[in-house]
């Protein structure tokens, strides 16, 4: 669930650097330099000190900080949790924060620890909703973040962030899971934060509080958090702790520093440890922080060229407690939120690898197939192509059987995969010993001598549409007098009915692109799996080739993933364009903002 979004002038996923505002160990003027648009402070220590309060009430927070970015004021909820009470009423902080100009104020929520009781849990979450009901009420000009608790109860999570949904926060937090990461509970982290995301809109941006360490960043950000604050890199400074992306070492036990920031480079540990404690400090807090906006921009590429999956399961098996909760995010399913296709190859890395949302999909899709009745088992590619008796296919360690007729199709000639132990084939040859039951008959590589199959391209085309669009719509799509033509590499390239041009095949995923003729033929099926429709108002901006803004989706059918290829219709089911899908179906009901569909061929043109 990664995403890079925008809102005002930030971009996520976004860290925001803890400030503190009456002793701060790293100015202001380093944390620009590092390049941070953003950070937060805590607006109760501003309140409960009286220079700082008239200061900031007369000349504003970004007069204060000397900041003249975004600004997000925590509202003493960690203060709250801490010491157990506060002298400020939740509606007088909230309003402090809109006085003192704040960008991003807090509600003052009620943070419940972790494995308290049921009974306290829920008494702290309907507080922590009355008080989100009346601040939300009071705030004007200010952007608010309504904060989900719950605890470590996974239903009262739920219930938490289906309530907080219902008052339509700017922005929502996930509170209350510092415990959980101190104490490397990753498999919990991971449960109370789908449980919370289940029921969060998803056009708004959710911010995990306390998660400031870069080892966590890759897991939160494939869970769908955006935002993240880091105290860390102060407080582990103080503590003579150096940030890695693997986890924290300590200064003293250094020989060389792993980094190449301005610190690392000018200093070895040896001479960062002779310094006085101060200036030491200092520096050491800016190679923390240097450490975690790095991590930062390395979740961020790899959502952008889509190896997310690859980044995590690289940094999960960097400590054993994050491959658990490796383990447990494979346990959901994020089919509708991964994207169909990538820029990059599926790396395999690991038997976690088995559980990827690719594989998951593949073996969704194989059921849109209508094979022949004899099975043929390859265990490797020999050009030979199914047909309408024959269903040929490869064994793959990871996808189980690839047809020969969908080789081509992302991932499944996209991938890379090592030698395999006979422990890690086992899932392979499982599931290969269930698809053969369907069968009447199993043949292998030797028993084919004598056997002629008439694999077609015809039949090959047919079978990329049944397995990306859905069961029996290369039958309608490609129907009637067919003709196939290839490339100078040999492979297809478009598909004609006569000398009309229903679709090319894209060469880089195997991806069937169509045509307004061959979304015509689509639309036949009553209700194909792939459209996207959209209000009247806009109905004739979108037959002239514009893009489909998420704002103007009146309805998207279920099954429609990021960058799937999508038919695009009025509100009376006629057709206007086909695009790419640039939000998932659930994104493009719930987005106000950004484009949902990318227009590839319009009626009009």
């Amino acid at each position: 669930m990664g995403r890079i979004g925008r809102f005002k002038n930030l971009e996520t996923p976004l860290l925001l650097p803890v400030i503190n505002p009456k002793k701060q160990i790293l100015s202001i003027d380093e944390i620009k330099k590092l390049g941070f648009k953003a950070i937060i402070t805590n607006s109760y220590i501003i309140y409960k000190d009286k220079e700082l309060r008239e200061r900031a009430l007369k000349k504003g927070l970004h007069a204060l900080l000397n900041f003249d970015g975004m600004i997000m004021t925590d509202s003493g909820s960690y203060q709250l949790y801490s010491y157990g009470k506060i002298e400020v009423s939740p509606e007088e902080i909230v309003r402090f924060q809109e006085k003192i100009k704040s960008d991003i104020g807090v509600i003052l929520d009620i943070p419940s620890p972790p494995d308290v009781g049921y009974e306290r849990a829920l008494r702290d979450l309907e507080e922590t909703y009355r008080r989100g009901r009346i601040s939300r009420k009071l705030v004007k000009d200010m952007l608010l973040v309504g904060t989900v608790q719950g605890s470590t109860f996974l239903e009262l999570r739920e219930a938490s962030a289906k309530k907080m949904a219902e008052l339509d926060f700017d922005i929502y937090a996930i509170g209350g899971v510092v415990p959980v990461m101190e104490e490397y509970r990753f498999s919990k982290l991971v449960e109370i934060i789908f449980s919370s995301k289940k029921f969060i809109p998803l056009n708004k941006p959710v911010h995990l509080f306390g998660c400031g360490h870069p080892m966590v960043f890759p897991l939160a950000v494939a869970l769908g958090c955006d935002i993240f604050d880091s105290a860390s890199y102060a407080l582990y400074a103080r503590e003579g702790r150096y940030i890695t992306q693997e986890g924290t070492l300590k200064l003293a036990e250094m020989l060389e520093f792993p980094c190449s920031c301005e610190v690392c480079t000018a200093y070895s540990p040896k001479e960062l440890m002779k310094l006085e404690a101060g200036e030491r400090e200092a520096l050491l807090a800016k190679h923390n922080l240097y450490a975690c906006l790095q991590e930062i921009k390395r979740v961020k590429q790899a959502i952008y060229e889509g190896s997310l999956w690859e980044l995590l399961q690289e940094r999960c098996r960097g400590h054993a407690r994050l491959l658990s909760a490796l383990r447990k995010i494979l346990s959901y399913d994020f089919t509708s939120y991964d994207p169909v296709t990538k820029k990059t190859a599926f790396f395999y890395g690991g038997e976690e690898s088995l559980g990827r949302p690719e594989v998951k999909r593949h073996f969704k899709r194989l059921n849109n197939l209508t094979p022949g009745k004899k099975l043929v088992l390859l265990n490797k590619k020999n050009n030979i192509l199914s047909d309408e008796e024959y269903h040929v296919c490869i064994f793959s360690p990871v996808f189980g059987v690839i047809p020969t007729e969908i080789e081509d199709v992302y991932p499944l000639s996209q991938h890379e995969v090592p030698g395999f132990y006979e422990s890690e084939l086992k899932f392979a040859k499982e599931f290969v010993k269930e698809y053969a039951k369907r069968f009447k008959e199993v043949l292998t590589e030797k028993e084919l001598e004598g056997v002629e199959i008439q694999g077609s391209e015809v039949y090959k085309v047919k079978a990329i549409a049944d397995y990306l669009f859905g069961k029996n719509v290369g039958e309608v799509l490609f129907n009637g007098e067919i003709r196939v033509e290839r490339a100078r590499t040999g492979k297809i390239r478009r598909i004609y009915s006569k000398d009309t041009l229903l679709a090319t095949l894209r060469p880089r995923d195997g991806f069937l692109i169509l045509t307004i003729e061959g979304a015509k033929r689509m639309l036949k099926l009553r209700y194909p799996k792939n459209r996207v429709v959209v209000d009247s108002r806009v109905e004739e901006f979108v037959e002239e080739g514009k893009n489909v803004f998420a704002k103007f989706v009146v309805d998207a059918d279920e099954e429609i993933a990021p960058y799937q290829e999508v038919i695009v219709v009025n509100e009376e089911d006629e057709l206007l364009a086909t695009g790419t899908a640039i939000l998932n179906a659930r994104e493009m009901k719930v987005f106000d903002r950004g484009i949902a569909v990318k227009t590839r061929h319009c009626i009009k043109k």
